[in-house]
């Protein structure tokens, strides 16, 4: 089981972005009131952060449809995740919505685009 980020850059052979890395390390993760994103006309309610050995989990139980370009960060629902998405920019991948139910159906389905990097979508949930 993965309990820091080190061990879980290195077993998923990514580099997580240097912000994310400083807020876990301000404990980001304990947080408990509920943030909300406002995309379009959808709201997303962010209930908790995941810790490294949760997402290595997640990772594990869904390969099949994340695969190592999708690394949840924070969980909306049950199996409906806020992700770093990897496959179009290694060093800061862009951030989106990921819903197992919708990737049963067709695994781009499952994917919604929120914002172009991390930093981007801190400035917006602090808003």
């Amino acid at each position: 089981m993965i309990f820091d980020l080190n061990s879980f850059e290195k077993r998923h052979n990514i580099n997580l972005p240097k912000v994310y890395k400083e807020l876990y390390e301000s404990d980001f993760y304990k947080i408990s009131t509920t943030i909300n994103i406002h995309i379009q006309n959808d709201i997303f309610n962010i209930r908790r952060f995941l810790l490294p050995s949760e997402i290595d989990d997640i990772m594990d139980e869904f390969y099949d449809f994340l695969g190592h370009d999708i690394v949840p960060f924070a969980e909306i629902d049950a199996e409906e995740y806020i992700c770093l998405y990897y496959q179009e920019i290694e060093k800061n991948p862009s951030i989106i919505y990921w819903n197992y139910e919708l990737a049963l159906e067709n695994a781009v389905n499952g994917i919604l685009f929120l914002y172009e990097n991390i930093e981007q979508f801190l400035k917006n949930i602090r808003q």
